[in-house]
């Protein structure tokens, strides 16, 4: 199961849940992995090193705006 799979069955798991918090976090990733497959000069796909880029930074933007 890629990593985009696990996040859209997470974010349904969540919407049953009625986890409001978790599935915003869920929704954003899955916003991150769609924009690096739609941007400019990409292939449609996205590499697991690419994946693991974009939750890293994505991660790094949150806690930094959690310390502000």
């Amino acid at each position: 199961m890629s990593l985009k799979q696990k996040i859209e069955a997470d974010i349904k798991t969540a919407m049953l849940a009625k986890k409001k918090d978790e599935l915003t976090a869920l929704r954003a990733i899955k916003s991150a992995i769609l924009l690096a497959e739609t941007e400019k000069g990409a292939d449609g796909a996205v590499t697991e090193d690419a994946e693991l880029k974009l939750l890293t930074k994505a991660a790094k933007q949150r806690k930094e705006s959690a310390d502000i």
